[in-house]
């Protein structure tokens, strides 16, 4: 496991019913590598659902295409409109945003994002980023 400023970065499950789940931390990597790439095929949501009745807000992964790669490590959950699939899984979501630079939204900074990434993963992540 990896920390920065004294909190674990990876883990191998996220979420109370493990909706994002990893064998590896190379796995972990180059789906931070895939999010990163801001070629309209995801984004990072964070949806205001305790507005609408819910019990709180959900960070979410919006997918749009049909063929995401890492739907083996991810529990996905049906779209709608032009949103194929989704993640919802807080934990993993506060994990990127605080770790690793991610934002709201389609574009991310790809470098912000790759300085965080330990160099021994750095080929997992373009690898992720090139998918």
């Amino acid at each position: 496991m990896h920390e920065r400023k004294g909190f674990i970065m990876y883990k191998r499950n996220f979420g109370k019913k493990k909706q994002v789940h990893f064998a590896s931390e190379n796995e972990y990597y180059e789906l931070l590598g895939y999010l990163a790439k801001s070629n309209g095929t995801t984004s990072i949501v964070w949806e205001p659902n305790k507005d609408q009745g819910a019990w709180g807000n959900e960070g979410r992964i919006h997918i749009y295409i049909n063929d995401f790669p890492f739907a083996n490590n991810c529990d996905l959950k049906a779209g709608n409109g032009n949103i194929t699939n989704r993640v919802n899984c807080n934990e993993f979501f506060v994990n990127i945003t605080t770790y690793h630079n991610f934002i709201e939204g389609k574009t991310q900074n790809i470098d912000d994002i790759r300085d965080t990434v330990p160099a021994e993963y750095r080929p997992d992540f373009d690898h992720g980023l090139n998918l």
